[in-house]
Order: structure tokens, then sequence, then C-alpha cells
């Protein structure tokens, strides 16, 4: 159901569904197959120190944990009401969660208005807003922080710590998401699925991930906006940098988006850019745009300018890189055009046979120290904006010792506010060099254009934020 803008009650209320102290899982099975026996097994796995009560009319204890048969038997505050129990019986389970005064409530259930049951889910929705009670779903797989040990739904594991906050409408690509985390290191602070958000809607999570200490980027995968005008609204009172992946414009995308969340799109995707665009966010057309560039924005500050220095030992990665450059729009330029000097204190860390234009391509031949002593030249040089580092992995390249002096030179220069973002072309050796940059706050990539998206996101947000 739509917004007009984003209810500060809803806002301030989100804290409960993130970090309650408190919550009863309202299905909590006996049987280990079931979702709702599945929710308080991650919550004991990852380690959540609040109250679990398991709600199961049938049992008297869940896991090891004393069930209760209804939440009006529970004598104790609760926070988060999570709900796993079939659709037919959710309305009877929400007027219980206003009578013991609960300060969220979440719905996994299916077969809501994605299956034609709009009547039921509005029906609802509408009690929750009558009452206050900030309600999130139905159809949603569950969300949950790493900061806090909270892992609330049907998911299997928790991502690493980070600065990326994951909004998602589907609960699929949360999970994939989820998994990139834990295999890649793409850092979150928090993350979220809506599913159908019948209530609590986008514009509510973007003001209150806003406000949140551990979210630098807002990553936002979108299948609908109900409400554009809370959308808009909200991104633009947050200043933190906002990724939008919008699907479900294709002809056939149209009904897929609504048979998975109920999710309209009568408008041409051009009404999407648009809104996007109004609301200051950066759209990514790709899934793994929308990782990439979500990740260097998290860990990044903004590019001041267009001036960016390349170091690479393959001429293939530079070459890749000065071509998906310039398809951007974001050319490179020549290292005499940024700075004459920097040319000449670069060549000490190269051999004759190296390149000092731009990619500086110190060789394949390079060690640790030239990939040391061309970082810091970069960093030092008060014309250079950015950094874009490359390994490619010869039989001579130390992987491990050339990603530790690329931390080393980071820590030692990022005071200066200049991104330094890095690409590993290669096997194991290069992935777990991947984990460790970005482990030390340097995002890191297997690609070019990766990195090179991440560099033009930088770029673009740059752009943005020092009109202000």
């Amino acid at each position: 159901m739509k917004v007009e803008k984003a209810r500060q009650y809803v806002v301030d209320s989100l804290k409960y569904a993130l970090n309650p102290s408190s919550i009863a899982v309202v299905g909590a099975s006996r049987y280990e197959t079931k979702v709702g026996n599945k929710v308080v097994y991650e919550l004991l796995k990852w380690g959540y120190k609040g109250k679990i009560y398991p709600v199961n009319p049938r049992a008297n204890s869940v896991l090891g944990i004393k069930a209760f048969h209804t939440l009006k038997d529970i004598k104790e505050p609760v926070d988060l009401v999570f709900v796993a129990v079939p659709a037919h019986l959710v309305t009877e389970i929400v007027k219980e969660a206003v009578e013991i005064k609960a300060k969220v409530i979440t719905i996994a259930t299916s077969a809501f208005k994605e299956i034609g049951r709009g009547d039921l889910q509005n029906n609802i929705t509408q009690y929750c807003r009558d009452h206050k009670l900030p309600l999130i779903g139905p159809n949603l797989v569950g969300m949950g922080s790493p900061y806090d040990n909270f892992n609330c739904g049907f998911i299997p594991y928790l991502p690493v710590k980070g600065p990326i906050a994951m909004i998602s409408q589907s609960g699929a690509n949360l999970l994939a998401a989820l998994g990139t985390s834990q295999e890649s290191h793409f850092g979150m602070s928090f993350f979220v699925g809506l599913g159908n958000k019948a209530d609590v809607d986008f514009s509510e999570f973007i003001e209150y991930a806003g406000k949140d200490p551990h979210t630098k980027c807002l990553a936002i995968y979108i299948e609908g906006l109900d409400s554009p005008e809370a959308f808009v609204d909200s991104a633009k009172k947050v200043d933190k940098p906002i990724v939008v992946i919008k699907v479900g414009g294709s002809k056939i995308g149209v009904k897929a988006a609504f048979a998975h969340t109920a999710s309209e799109n009568p408008n041409a995707d051009d009404y999407y850019d648009k809104i996007i665009k109004e609301s200051g966010a950066i759209r990514a057309t790709t899934w793994q745009e929308f990782l990439d560039v979500s990740l260097a924005l998290g860990y990044q500050p903004p590019l001041k300018g267009d001036h960016i220095v390349m170091i690479t030992n393959g001429g293939g990665a530079g070459l890749l890189s000065c071509d998906h450059f310039e398809r951007s729009n974001l050319p490179l330029h020549e290292l005499e055009e940024i700075s004459p000097l920097l040319k000449q204190r670069i060549r000490a860390y190269m051999p004759m046979f190296g390149s000092p234009l731009n990619p500086v391509d110190i060789s394949g031949t390079a060690g640790v120290i030239q990939y040391k002593g061309a970082f810091k030249q970069a960093f030092r040089d008060p014309n250079v904006d950015g950094v874009l580092g490359a390994i490619c992995p010869t039989a001579v390249t130390d992987v491990p010792g050339v990603a530790d002096a690329a931390i080393e030179v980071y820590n030692e220069y990022k005071d200066l506010g200049k991104p330094f973002i890095m690409i590993c072309q290669g096997g194991q050796e290069c992935s777990e060099a991947i984990q460790k940059l970005r482990d030390n706050g340097i995002p890191a990539y297997k690609t070019a254009e990766q990195a090179v998206n991440a560099m033009v996101a930088l770029y673009k947000y740059g752009k943005k934020h020092f009109k202000k």
C-alpha cells in the first residue's frame, strides 16, 4: 500500500526489526525441515543475544527453548514478532501482536497479493497501520545484521561486517548477495528482504540506513515502486551514496515481477530512470555492476576529479581498462597531462622497457618494492585524484606481498581522500588477495571492467557530492 512519505514512527521502530532485544517466532516448529524451526535455529547458531520466544500451540519446547502456545501467553515485552504460519492464520496473529504491544511484525508467509489475494493483504496492512504496528513483508526471506549477530529468517548465513546496507525485494537475490559476502568479503551493515512490502516501504528503510552508524552505502534492489514520491524524498534526505538496480522492465519481466512480489510495473523503464536520477541515486543495470559499484561507494571516498592514475604489471589489464574508461565517458589522461613531474618520479620504479604513459606499466618483472614505490608516488602527487592498481600473477609476482604493500600505502595516505581500487586477475592467490584487500577497506575485483565501473561510480557520486 502506498505511503505519501516515510512515517517517522516506522523509521523509529525499525531498530526493533534489526536489533531487537526479544523475538517471538510464531510457527516455531519442532521439525527441522520447517521454516519456523530454521528461524530459531539460525538465531541460536549465529549467537543472537536477546530473548527468543518460540510460539507453537502443540509444543512445550523448540530446540531446547520453552515454547508458548500463543503470543498472549508471553508475559515479557516482545520487540519483534516473526510470523511463519499459513496465510489464513496471519490475521489472528496480527491482532495478538497488537494486543501484546509488539514493536514490529515481520510476515514471512507467502500466498497474498502475489497470487491474487490482495484484499487479505490490504486488510492486514490497514489493521497494522491503524494500530501503528509496522509490518515488514509479507512473502520475504528475512533480515539481519552481522554487527549484532542477528540472523532472522530462513537464511543460512550472515554476511561479513562492512558498510553496505542491502535492501531487497527479492529473497533469492538477497541470498545471492549474502553468499557473495561470505565468499568474496562483500561487507554489509545490515540486510532486509521486503517481499511484497505491503506496509513498510523502501523510503523508511532508506531513512533508517541514513542514521545507521555502520552504513556508508545503500544498495537497493527494486521490482516495483508503489510510492515513488516517498522514495525520492527519503533518498534526497540521506547524505550517503545509494545504488539502485530496478528489474522487471521487460515485457515478460512485468508479469514475472507481479508473480514474484506482487510488484506492478505499468510504467516504461525510462520512467524509473527519471525517478532514480531525481533521487540522486546511481542506477546499475546488471547484478554484478550493482555489487561492484556498491562495494566501491561503501568503502571509498568520492572521486574529486578525473585525474586517475593506473599502475599495472600487465599491459592487457591496462588496455582493457583504457577502453572501458573511454566507453564510460571517463577517459584516462596521459601522465604528462596530469603531472609532468610524476612521470619522472615513477620511472625510478620500472625497468627501461616499462611504460610511463597511463596506464603506467611497471612490467611483469615488478616486485613489491616497485609496486610500493609507484603507489606512493601516485598518492603523494597533489594533481592525482584517484589510483587504480592491477596485479597480473606472473611467475615472479608476489601477489600476497603486493596486496600487503597496497594496504600499507593505503593506510599511510587514505587521509588524503583519494579513492584506491585494485584489480587482481588470476587464480586462488588473487581470490585470497581480493578478500584481504576488501577486509582492509580497498575494493578489489577480478576484472578490469568491474574496477572501472567502480571508479566511474565514485566519479559520478563525486560530481554530486562536491556540488553541495
